[in-house]
């Protein structure tokens, strides 16, 4: 019986342990919502800076691992923070306002060979 009973507080420990682990996550992603963003693995000219809106949220949650940590790595220098689809076909970056979208979008443009 004692075996028994340590082994489902175990699993308990490890199952509130997994818990914790993703519910940050999941937090964190929410404060994407409202921010702005695109898929810069494709042509620049040929994405819009799109929302982050509940669906685009999900969908990140669900197929994609997001680095939440600002970078100023971009083209026009702003600070972004990136989610790449799992399959690595998609990434998107994503900025606080809509006008630091379009000016990263327009300056990868600008440096594009297109």
């Amino acid at each position: 019986m004692k075996t028994s009973s340590g082994v489902v507080l175990l699993m308990l420990a490890l199952g509130g342990t997994a818990y914790a682990e993703s519910a940050p996550q999941t937090a964190s992603l929410a404060t994407l919502k409202g921010r702005f963003g695109f898929n810069w693995y494709n042509a620049a000219s040929k994405e819009k800076c799109v929302r982050v809106d509940d669906k685009l949220l999900k969908e990140f949650q669900k197929n994609y691992q997001c680095d939440l940590e600002e970078k100023s790595n971009s083209a026009s220098g702003k600070p972004q923070v990136a989610c790449t689809r799992k399959d690595d076909s998609k990434q998107y970056v994503i900025f606080k306002t809509k006008a630091l979208c379009e000016e990263e979008r327009e300056t990868q443009m600008a440096n594009s060979e297109d």
